[in-house]
């Protein structure tokens, strides 16, 4: 119960930031020329409130989830991905674009996502045994 009203929670304070910066986004993002920055930014925004709506919507329905949930995990997969290139992507650029700085970071970013995808790939939803 506690879980899922943290969920739940956490979904309404990400729709309020959306409230109040959405018509920013829309000036600097939407009406900007598209890049990858701008596919790295979607990622990052709205591939963790897909997964956490999905997840709140199955709660409970096991029937057929499996391939969806993947899916979702997928999603996530690249949500976290484009956190870590943001990431290191600034760092670089703070530290002078340092190659030491952008090697190590990149390699670290790489083994997260590597571990990621072989995660996912693995999923499977169980149901609750029958009491």
């Amino acid at each position: 119960f506690v879980q899922y009203c943290i969920q739940w929670s956490s979904i309404a304070l990400v729709y309020y930031d959306y409230a109040l910066t959405f018509p920013l986004e829309v000036k600097h993002i939407w009406q900007s020329r598209f890049r990858f920055s701008t596919i790295l930014y979607i990622c990052c925004r709205y591939a963790l409130i897909a997964n956490v709506i999905y997840l709140l919507a199955i709660a409970g329905l096991i029937d057929g989830c499996n391939v969806w949930y993947k899916v979702v995990g997928f999603l996530s997969v690249a949500g976290r991905a484009s956190v870590l290139t943001i990431f290191t992507a600034r760092t670089w650029a703070v530290w002078a674009r340092s190659k030491p700085i952008l090697v190590s970071l990149g390699s670290i970013a790489l083994a997260c996502v590597a571990m990621d995808l072989v995660n996912t790939w693995f999923l499977h939803v169980r149901a609750a045994p029958h009491v």
